[in-house]
């Protein structure tokens, strides 16, 4: 087995294993078990357990952020309301789809464990730099005002709290969903230039 097809293999095993029991009763020797290797097999690719989460921590994240990214890159930064609006929805879809991945799916995006935290940490530079940077498009674009994008980012990331875990998966589905499009429309009451008039953006992926 190759170095790259042996760290998949291992990062799937634990996938599974981490997403059905949780990551305090996963060990070493269970990953090296489910992807049928010698457990020497998983230091030569990983130095701990904590390695092993912070890697699937952080795949499970870019999955979220890849798809705020891709919903943003489906319309120009002039037609900013409905981009902003897809970007918040594909959020919580993206959150919402990992619940329902296994009972222990969401400790891969919030829990205490080391390695979640420091893939946390990163992701949540990444997800206020993509928030930057689609406000600088917008406001170069004249879809915003005068705004100072990087306060902006984070004030709007400080808000989104109450749609991420753990707060988020104590809602139902529709309640996650519906609150992504009350929070895009309060938020946007708050960047919008005042003289602009308003239009409806309640679903921008109906």
């Amino acid at each position: 087995m190759r170095d790259a097809e042996r760290r998949r293999t291992l990062l799937d095993a634990a996938d599974r294993l981490v997403r059905h029991h949780g990551h305090a009763k996963t060990t070493i020797a269970d990953v090296a078990r489910e992807a049928g290797v010698a457990v020497g097999s998983v230091y030569l690719e990983f130095a701990s357990k904590e390695a092993i989460l912070e890697e699937l921590s952080t795949r499970a994240h870019a999955r979220v952020l890849s798809g705020m990214r891709r919903a943003s890159r489906d319309l120009a930064p002039a037609a900013f309301e409905a981009s902003f609006v897809a970007v918040l929805e594909v959020r919580v879809e993206r959150l919402l789809e990992l619940r329902g991945q296994g009972q222990h799916a969401c400790e891969l995006v919030f829990c205490r464990a080391s390695g979640v935290q420091s893939a946390h940490a990163r992701w949540k530079q990444e997800e206020q730099d993509f928030l930057r940077g689609l406000f600088e498009d917008a406001r170069d674009a004249g879809a915003l005002g005068d705004i100072e994008p990087r306060m902006t980012a984070t004030l709007v990331q400080r808000a989104l709290v109450s749609l991420s875990p753990p707060m988020l998966f104590e809602l139902s589905p529709d309640e996650a969903r519906r609150g992504a499009r009350e929070m895009a429309e309060l938020l946007l009451r708050g960047l919008l230039p005042r003289a602009r008039p308003r239009r409806d953006v309640r679903s921008a992926t109906r």
